[in-house]
């Protein structure tokens, strides 16, 4: 079987910026696996255009991702044949991996694609975000941005599970109505169509306790100097550019120390990640979490629907299937 990827020509604006190429099987050396990729998550921040960015792949790269695959080729003790595996795989049909950052699939992550979303990383940012580094109080109103996507719809119905309000702010009407329909959070702000400022006045009078960002940029600023934030509020930022807390708080006019901004950061959480997939998994099987996912076929499509997630257009956690 002959391997096929999606490479990178120059930074992405458009399909034309990558390039998909037929390659050899990998070879495999002693402590390696080779896994065919079953399912692979398109993440943009991961193909970040932004040059203070560190990181990021390089012209003839091929396309960072994470993916499920089954092993059909082993020299690994833990990873044999057959085995299905959540690896750093990257946009491509066939991938080698040495066993580092990756692990055997949970039997509780069915179907397989949830080990990409809900009952994945984006999942496990908005539990331990929520939860432990914002340390969520039942009773409080959470704001989630992006909250028809796989981190931010978690992290909206983690909220209403553990007994607070929370509102969601999506990009279009068929977003929100999924946010409160599917995912059952109390309100949507529509950022295509509604005044930001106003309606987060009309739906949290009181103000708001935690915003959970997954956007950053001008919706950001829009929350911090809109006066909406309480008195000792905490935002999370996921998979956002960082901030400098004691800019956007002078922005904002909040004095030191009344206004946490908290940066979520996975790999401080990797060794609970057991105590995540316990809870995600009772609460997923049993109808208390709604995901949706936003699937194309082939890898002769990935480089549109990446284009697509980097401009807010996807509905639901991107992936690909091969």
């Amino acid at each position: 079987m002959q391997n096929l990827q999606v490479r990178i020509r120059r930074p992405p604006a458009s399909a034309a910026d990558f390039e998909l190429i037929e390659s050899e099987r990998p070879a495999l050396a002693n402590g390696a696996f080779v896994a065919r990729a079953l399912w692979l998550a398109i993440d943009p921040f991961r193909c970040s255009t932004d040059p203070t960015s560190r990181g990021l792949p390089r012209p003839g790269d091929v396309v960072p991702a994470r993916g499920v695959g089954q092993v059909i080729e082993s020299r690994h003790d833990v990873f044999g044949v057959g085995s299905l595996v959540v690896l750093d795989c990257g946009l491509q049909r066939l991938c080698v991996s040495k066993g580092q950052h990756a692990r055997l699939l949970h039997p509780g992550q069915t179907p397989a694609s949830t080990a990409l979303g809900v009952l994945g990383a984006p999942g496990m940012a908005a539990y331990f975000g929520l939860l432990h580094l914002a340390r969520l109080r039942a009773g409080e109103t959470v704001l989630v941005s992006g909250a028809a996507n796989a981190a931010g719809a978690m992290a909206g119905q983690l909220a209403i599970l553990k007994g607070a309000r929370a509102i969601g702010v999506a990009g279009t009407r068929a977003k929100c109505d999924w946010v409160t329909r599917h995912a059952r959070l109390s309100a949507c702000i529509n950022l295509a169509a509604d005044n930001v400022q106003a309606r987060l006045r009309l739906l949290a009078p009181n103000g708001v306790d935690i915003y959970f960002d997954n956007v950053g940029g001008e919706l950001l600023e829009t929350v911090v100097t809109s006066g909406i934030l309480k008195q000792g509020a905490r935002i999370v930022q996921n998979s956002v550019l960082p901030v400098d807390p004691d800019a956007l708080r002078e922005r904002g006019g909040y004095a030191p120390g009344t206004l946490d901004v908290l940066r979520m950061e996975l790999k401080d959480y990797e060794h609970r990640r057991g105590e995540f997939l316990r809870d995600a998994i009772a609460w997923y099987g049993a109808g208390r979490i709604a995901s949706k996912e936003h699937v194309v076929e082939g890898l002769a499509n990935a480089p549109a629907h990446l284009l697509l997630a980097m401009q807010g257009g996807n509905f639901g956690r991107p992936l690909v299937r091969p």
